[in-house]
């Protein structure tokens, strides 16, 4: 009795601590203004802390809402790791994908369109980073596909250097601008 005790509490400080890292995450994020995106930046969490249903929660529409054009998009920032000047997936951006993959089939997001959105730091040429976020985008539109998500309701996108979220002059600002974005284009049909 007393071991089921331990291991709930355990579950339970577990949680919280995810919660609070993707609470403090998404709070770091500044209201929308009129035609920008809705941002959900999670490239301040561990990304083992992020769930599949904070993903779901970040992208899904209000109910009731659609998704017009000019609207502001939802997005995720997401921490997907790669190989140092690579488009070759770290394991811990594969564990990821995996939650992405299972929220964009969930019946709250089953029926929209997303893009993939490939982001780098400014280290190298502008041209470099250009075609490295494309083959990042691709890379995580590759794996999605592969793990069930259909084809056509994935766009990719290489972003180059060009929209930074933090200073490049360290490595957490380099870090973080080293992300993939995914952002809900509307329904699908």
């Amino acid at each position: 009795m007393a071991h089921q005790i331990n291991e709930r509490l355990r579950k339970t400080a577990l949680t919280a601590r995810g919660l609070a890292i993707i609470a403090m995450c998404v709070a770091l994020v500044p209201v929308a203004a009129s035609g920008q995106s809705m941002v959900s930046d999670f490239t301040l969490a561990e990304p083992d802390a992020i769930e599949a249903f904070d993903i779901v929660s970040a992208l899904a529409p209000a109910r009731g809402t659609r998704i017009e054009a000019g609207q502001p998009a939802p997005t995720v920032r997401l921490p997907i790791l790669f190989e140092f000047n690579s488009a070759q997936l770290r394991p811990e951006g594969r564990t990821l994908l995996d939650k992405l993959g299972v929220a964009l089939k969930t019946p709250e997001l089953d029926t929209f369109r997303f893009s993939v959105e490939g982001h780098t730091d400014s280290v190298g040429s502008a041209t470099y980073n250009q075609q490295l976020s494309m083959r990042r985008a691709d890379a995580v539109k590759s794996y999605l596909t592969d793990s069930g998500v259909p084809s056509e309701r994935l766009e990719t996108d290489g972003m180059g250097e060009a929209q930074p979220v933090a200073p490049n002059d360290s490595s957490q600002g380099r870090q973080r601008n080293r992300r993939v974005e995914i952002k809900n284009l509307g329904s699908a049909s």
